[in-house]
């Protein structure tokens, strides 16, 4: 196979323009994605990789995501976000959103286009191995360890879309009770 071949095997689709909820089939891509992002994070930064996780539908295996890499990036204290962590990440192109979430700082990476309409990657800023970065991992991790449950968020999701309601916040508001139940139930298994 020549070097164009593989360039054609490896493409995934990635991306989602805004207003829009659209669940792909798992991509055997979205891992080496992250990964390189993770790279580019790192040394534009200089975390560690232990701080730059992997999270949502695309870290989960097997299961339709939408078409957009999660990353938890883990930071000593949200309150207080070292400007220069996020000039490094505008120099990445990731930049901040307008979202306001208690405890968290939201920033996404869009498509080349020139337009900031398509996201590609979104990282939620969180205060490492505070509640919110356990929660994300722990959800990520149940997941992976169960392909009944991994299935069973995944047909929710799907659900969602026969609903006929394309709001991004009522879509996270729609799988919020499944997320806390599932996180909820590792806390309790924990104490």
């Amino acid at each position: 196979m020549d070097l164009v071949d593989i360039e054609e095997v490896m493409a995934i689709i990635l991306g989602l323009v805004r207003g829009e909820i659209q669940l792909v089939d798992p991509q055997v891509g979205w891992k080496e994605e992250f990964l390189k992002t993770q790279q580019q994070i790192h040394e534009a930064t200089g975390l560690a990789l232990n701080r730059i996780e992997h999270i949502g539908s695309t870290s989960i295996n097997g299961i339709k995501a939408k078409p957009m890499i999660d990353i938890a990036l883990g930071v000593d204290d949200i309150h207080h976000v070292p400007v220069d962590l996020l000039k490094s990440l505008k120099s990445i192109q990731f930049y901040r959103l307008q979202v306001v979430l208690e405890n968290e700082v939201v920033l996404a990476k869009f498509l080349d286009n020139g337009k900031l309409d398509t996201k590609t990657h979104i990282i939620h800023l969180v205060e490492y191995k505070g509640q919110k970065w356990n929660d994300l991992l722990s959800f990520r991790d149940q997941l992976n360890a169960s392909d009944l449950l991994a299935q069973e968020y995944e047909a929710l999701k799907l659900s969602y879309l026969l609903t006929g309601n394309k709001d991004m916040n009522d879509y996270t508001l729609y799988k919020e009770d499944f997320v806390k139940r599932t996180v909820s139930r590792n806390n309790t298994t924990d104490s």
